[in-house]
């Protein structure tokens, strides 16, 4: 289901850049005063923070249970150390929590979060770093249950072929041995059409972005949100300690400014397709119905 809500967003996609930046007036090199960077200009520091919320829908079979809003938080903190040439090792810390306005005792839990190390070998292209392979350690759990087993290791393992300078292929694979599916394959392709279209198919967000200056760009985009995360103790045998799949199909407009080449600030509004509560191994799977959402994000490297 997953690989086909995907592929449906990746089929209604069709972010660029202008090659070269202008040189800065007196005063815009004022305001972007010299940072410390490594080489090839590669920031040492990367932070990425966005939010989002999903308004209230009803969840299917559990129609007594009431509408159910989604707030969405993540926090990133990167310390990048070169290697060689245009390799990267990244480290540092991701907080990432959901939260609900409606819970109970047994199927819904009012928050699912993660805290994990980031851990990544990255390349950095020139205006941004693409991990090739990323290991996230951390605790996975709902509520504020946090016991041994809430730990957990899902990794990135990822790869690209460039085809032309305007195209490139992208493979590998994610592991994580709390999800319904240990491994998910990974497949697409990033085109640069021309100096103002873009087609980014590339797993989880896939994008079609129009560029109309270096600074600005408007885009329709995909997202397959959510994590997979060790419940806690509760009354219900199938729910009890068992490992909760959180899914989320999600579609949007949106738009992101530069306000120099490694910090951006992007909004979008969009429609949430379908959430989805899967206790897999226990059985019970909850869907809620679509809903709007609206999203705001921050990304600095320095």
């Amino acid at each position: 289901m997953k690989i086909v809500m995907l592929a449906s967003c990746m089929a209604l996609l069709v972010t660029a850049a202008f090659g070269g930046e202008a040189q800065l007036t007196a005063s815009e090199q004022l305001l972007s005063p010299p940072v410390e960077q490594g080489p090839e200009g590669a920031p040492l520091w990367s932070f990425d923070f966005n939010g989002s919320y999903t308004m209230g829908s009803r969840i299917m079979k559990a129609g007594e249970f009431g509408s159910q809003a989604e707030y969405h938080y993540e926090a990133q903190a990167l310390r990048n150390i070169h290697l060689f040439k245009k390799y990267y090792l990244q480290v540092g810390f991701d907080h990432d929590q959901y939260q609900f306005s409606r819970s109970n005792a047994t199927l819904f839990p009012d928050s699912l979060t993660s805290d994990a190390a980031i851990i990544a070998i990255s390349y950095w292209s020139g205006d941004e770093y693409h991990p090739i392979l990323k290991l996230e350690p951390g605790v996975y759990y709902t509520r504020n249950h946090i016991t041994k087993n809430s730990f957990n290791m899902p990794f990135r393992l990822q790869g690209g072929v460039k085809v032309n300078e305007q195209l490139h292929l992208v493979l590998g694979v994610e592991i994580d041995l709390f999800g319904s599916a240990i491994a998910f394959p990974i497949a697409g392709f990033n085109w640069k059409i021309n100096d103002q279209f873009n087609v980014r198919a590339i797993f989880p967000k896939p994008r079609l972005s129009y560029l109309p200056n270096k600074s600005l760009e408007f885009f329709l985009g995909g997202e397959l949100a959510g994590g997979a995360y060790r419940n806690g103790p509760t009354t219900d045998r199938r729910t009890n300690n068992a490992l909760l799949d959180y899914s989320e199909y999600r579609a949007c407009l949106g738009i992101e400014y530069d306000f120099r080449k490694t910090v951006s600030l992007e909004a979008n509004l969009g429609w949430s397709f379908e959430r989805r509560f899967n206790y897999f191994r226990a059985g019970p799977v909850y869907q809620a119905k679509g809903a709007p959402y609206a999203q705001l994000g921050f990304k600095a490297a320095f």
